[in-house]
């Protein structure tokens, strides 16, 4: 295996790792328990278009947010297996658990389920399908600090253009098998409010994958979660994304679009972007822009990002990015970052 194809190996295994199908197909055996991670941390300058003053930072999660898990299955007989994972955001540059103190400890996932021919059922804390699905359809991966479109779309300092957190609790999720390159799933996230049944989220995601194209559609409704009010009780979402593999180049492209009544605002979020095979590693360009239509004043946020990746290993790698934002009414502002991350 040549440092080409160990890069584009080690991709692979990031976007894995991003949750969307996680049990079965992660399992090394029938019976088996394993504990796995990421640490990644970078150094950088960062500002926002809309901020006022820069900040050098040592922080972690650059292009993977930083987390430990136990997962594990058991061969049940007759083709049905059990599953689980239990799995831990963490701060590594200060060994704080969590992306913020908000977050409970298993806060990237914790459930346990089924699986069998028809596909596998899974209840607990359990990661979005669209949050997975924005990682998957763009050269950055689920980075959530570095990824112009992550930003834009679910990042709060960016004024994120969906609501809810990217992983939802009290939640039942339907993973059907795949046939003929399709594959959809349904998550049903139950707000334990009483009397108030209606109040809960529900995402319907459909992925297809066959040769170098793959393509997603994914829509959802959110009523629990962080940015949802009394003021601000819904919001609807829809995304569709694609790529494909040229092998000389990838390209990406994603459409978001939100309506949030209760605030009388929509918004609408492009990306296009490539990645290109290059020695040891990959070069990764993306540009995402957000229109945002709000009662009192529209706004624009565009902001572009291009960086390369350099694969030491399998598990090793190092990664440099420049990421530009302007928002309307506010003076473009660079970042840099460099940064290395660890899989294990």
């Amino acid at each position: 295996m040549d440092m080409r194809d160990r890069a584009w190996l080690a991709a692979g295994i990031a976007t894995a790792s991003l949750g969307a199908f996680p049990a079965l197909a992660q399992s090394p055996s029938a019976n088996s328990v394993s504990i796995y991670g990421v640490l990644d941390e970078y150094v950088g300058s960062l500002r926002r278009s809309d901020q006022a003053g820069r900040t050098t930072v040592l922080n972690s999660g650059g292009m993977t947010t930083s987390y430990w898990g136990i997962r594990g299955t058991e061969d049940l007989g007759g083709g049905l297996q059990s599953f689980f994972a239990l799995e831990s955001f963490f701060q590594a540059d200060s060994g704080n658990f969590g992306r913020t103190a908000a977050d409970p400890y298993f806060s990237r996932n914790s459930y346990v389920g089924l699986g069998g021919a028809y596909g596998q059922v899974s209840l607990g804390r359990q990661t979005n399908a669209l949050y997975t699905a924005t990682g998957n359809f763009n050269p950055f991966l689920a980075s959530a600090n570095l990824s112009p479109v992550m930003l834009q779309v679910w990042n709060t300092g960016y004024n994120r253009a969906i609501l809810g957190d990217s992983v939802w609790d009290n939640t039942i999720q339907y993973a059907s098998p795949e046939a003929a390159g399709f594959r959809v799933s349904a998550a049903y996230g139950l707000g334990e409010v009483a009397e108030r049944t209606g109040e809960r989220n529900f995402n319907l995601s459909l992925n297809y994958a066959k040769g170098p194209f793959a393509a997603v559609v994914s829509a959802q409704q959110v009523k629990v979660g962080p940015g949802l009010s009394a003021r601000i009780s819904s919001q609807k979402a829809q995304m569709a994304g694609l790529s494909y593999d040229f092998d000389v180049v990838k390209v990406y492209g994603q459409y978001f679009h939100t309506d949030t009544p209760g605030i009388r605002t929509k918004t609408r979020t492009t990306q296009l972007g490539f990645a290109v095979p290059i020695g040891a590693g990959r070069v990764m360009a993306s540009v995402s822009r957000t229109q945002r239509d709000m009662p009192i004043a529209d706004s624009r946020r565009t902001t572009g990002a291009v960086g390369y990746d350099y694969f030491l290993s399998k598990r090793t790698d190092l990664y440099a990015v420049y990421l530009a934002d302007k928002l309307t009414g506010f003076a473009r502002a660079g970042n840099v970052a460099l940064g290395m991350r660890h899989r294990f």
